[in-house]
């Protein structure tokens, strides 16, 4: 069975995303996600120079054509750059005057990334406009989840990381987790506690008689793998349609659920072993398994979600297929 175009590039990019993902949980398997990253950028950047190692140059991309709306296209390139530039300037002032904090891990790493993205957005060939879109598309998104909503709503309503944080991780993860656990026989109980110190939620389960508290950090909240997974599937699509319509909401949706999941089965998972065979197993199991599970789930769901996409939807020709070739492809797909 032949090999769905792209897909070494998807899968390159989950496991990159999932090695971010799996760091941001708190874990301390440095060594498994330095390997997942290496192992990610090879793939896909393989895949990406083996689709493009024949295709001439192409046609503007969709970032280009949004800067050509507002500037002349001669001056698109030095915009670009210019507004990466300024991004990284302004976020870099506004966190060490305004927060007074010379490091905000995670959003510093988005909004770096960003601005990197629109400074290197003009260099290369233009044979990779598609990924360069996607790339920019996909920090623009994170950017806007991780930092403009949750700074967003933070001032707005005062509420502090730890107590937004709390909540989402107890009702959205710790909650259902337990009653997994508990359908699965396992005699689980847990509390929230906002004003305490330390982790505000907490599940207990037993082990040969003693009691074991499993703290359950700000990563497992959930809200990382669905920031992640949301910028990535909709810069996707974007790229691929060149469109958001119902069908393609309903797929973000269903996303939405699947990777809401596979966090709820992977930190079930974890007590299940724990449970059974001790704290050191638990750790083990969260460490090292965590980011497979993450990366499986998405992966088969993000397969088998655009094989449905790409029958209901008419993706359109890459930029790169000319005359007969870009006909016979609407064709094919008509």
């Amino acid at each position: 069975m032949r090999m769905p175009q792209g897909l070494l590039l998807l899968l390159g990019t989950l496991l990159v995303i999932g090695a971010l993902y799996n760091h941001y949980l708190g874990h301390s398997a440095y060594l498994v996600e330095i390997i997942f990253i290496a192992v990610g950028v090879v793939i896909a950047t393989a895949d990406v120079l083996w689709m493009r190692r024949k295709a001439p140059e192409t046609e503007d991309g969709i970032i280009t054509a949004l800067y050509s709306l507002a500037i002349p296209k001669k001056h698109v390139p030095l915009a670009m750059q210019t507004s990466g530039f300024l991004l990284i300037l302004a976020w870099t002032s506004w966190k060490l005057f305004v927060v007074g904090a010379a490091d905000l891990r995670m959003q510093d790493f988005m909004v770096t990334l960003f601005g990197l993205s629109l400074i290197l957005y003009p260099s290369g060939p233009s044979k990779f406009t598609s990924e360069k879109d996607f790339l920019v598309l996909y920090f623009m998104f994170l950017t806007i989840v991780f930092v403009v909503i949750w700074n967003a709503y933070s001032i707005v309503t005062g509420e502090s990381y730890g107590r937004i944080t709390g909540y989402s991780e107890f009702y959205f993860v710790t909650t259902p987790t337990v009653l997994l656990l508990r359908l699965f026989g396992v005699d689980v109980e847990t509390e929230l506690d906002i004003d305490g110190y330390g982790l505000s939620n907490i599940i207990k389960f037993d082990y040969e008689g003693n009691t074991i508290w499993l703290g359950i950090g700000t990563g497992c909240s959930g809200l990382y793998s669905s920031g992640l997974f949301f910028s990535a599937f909709l810069a996707f699509v974007l790229v691929r349609y060149r469109k958001v319509d119902l069908k393609i909401l309903l797929a973000l949706g269903l996303g939405f659920l699947v990777t809401w999941f596979s966090n709820i089965f992977r930190m079930a998972i974890t007590v299940l072993v724990g449970s059974h065979f001790g704290p050191p197993s638990l750790s083990f199991f969260h460490s090292y398994f965590g980011i497979i599970v993450f990366v499986i789930f998405t992966t088969v769901f993000w397969v088998l979600i655009v094989r449905w996409l790409d029958k209901v939807e008419v993706p359109l020709p890459p930029a790169e297929l000319k005359g007969d070739d870009a006909v016979k492809q609407e064709q094919a797909a008509g």
